[in-house]
């Protein structure tokens, strides 16, 4: 079980960027396998928060004193593509948001090299699949209406 405030600031931060279709060194989707192997971490630390479907809705949510971000609508949010880099950066070392103060979603890095419940050989391909899992949820940009 993961502290509040540590559970929280990575991905909480994640949730409030931009996002859309995923833009990876010019790629048009993220990593399948990848994606697979970032599903397991995601269930294993971002589901008490933002929910099985990483819509800001796990059962931790209401509990906390900021909104729970919708992860599958980054991509969205930045104008219809995914900032990976961004969501990466963010994941691995947190971000203090303009005008929120500090961030209340831990950094992962330091948490990865304490545990094996990534399933991954490393801390930086645990964050790079739990990136590219993210990338593999956003929504299709909606059309504005007529």
């Amino acid at each position: 079980c993961l502290m509040r405030g540590e559970a929280v600031a990575a991905v909480v931060c994640v949730a409030g960027l931009w996002g859309a279709p995923f833009a990876l060194c010019g790629s048009a989707a993220p990593d399948k396998a990848a994606a697979v192997k970032g599903q397991t971490t995601y269930v294993r630390y971002c589901v008490s928060c933002h929910g099985p479907a990483g819509r800001g809705d796990g059962p931790l949510a209401n509990d906390l004193r900021v909104l729970v971000p919708d992860l599958t609508a980054i991509a969205a949010r930045a104008g219809g593509r995914y900032p990976y880099d961004r969501v990466e950066r963010i994941v691995r070392s947190g971000e203090i948001l303009r005008g929120h103060g500090t961030a209340d979603m831990p950094a992962w890095g330091d948490v990865f090299k304490k545990t094996k419940g990534t399933e991954a050989a490393t801390v930086d391909s645990a964050v790079r699949d739990l990136t590219h899992y993210i990338g593999s949820i956003q929504s299709p940009a909606k059309e504005p209406p007529k």
